[in-house]
């Protein structure tokens, strides 16, 4: 669901107009587990997860409540929310 989401009308010009977004597999919680650490990002919490970087890399949010695990119940605006608090100034 949040892939769809991310590719809605509303959320997808937010979405190419500020970010880059990186699908990370983690398998079945057995694959890519280092960046999940690196970021803070606590899959124990659920999936999917979200981390947002800076423009060089930096950390500036990890999810750590599990906002996002359950997508199947959220609406789209719940990302679109998300997608302007974290979109970057010049995006605007």
């Amino acid at each position: 669901m949040l892939d769809i989401y991310f590719h809605d009308a509303r959320n997808k010009p937010i979405l190419d107009a500020g970010f880059v977004l990186v699908d990370i597999n983690i398998g079945r919680m057995d694959a890519n587990l280092d960046l999940a650490e690196k970021y803070g990002v606590p899959l124990r919490r659920g999936v999917p997860a979200l981390a947002v970087l800076g423009e060089h890399g930096e950390l500036l949010y990890s999810q750590k409540n599990g906002e996002f695990e359950d997508m199947r119940n959220l609406q789209s605006a719940a990302l679109t929310e998300f997608l302007e608090k974290w979109r970057p100034a010049h995006a605007n």
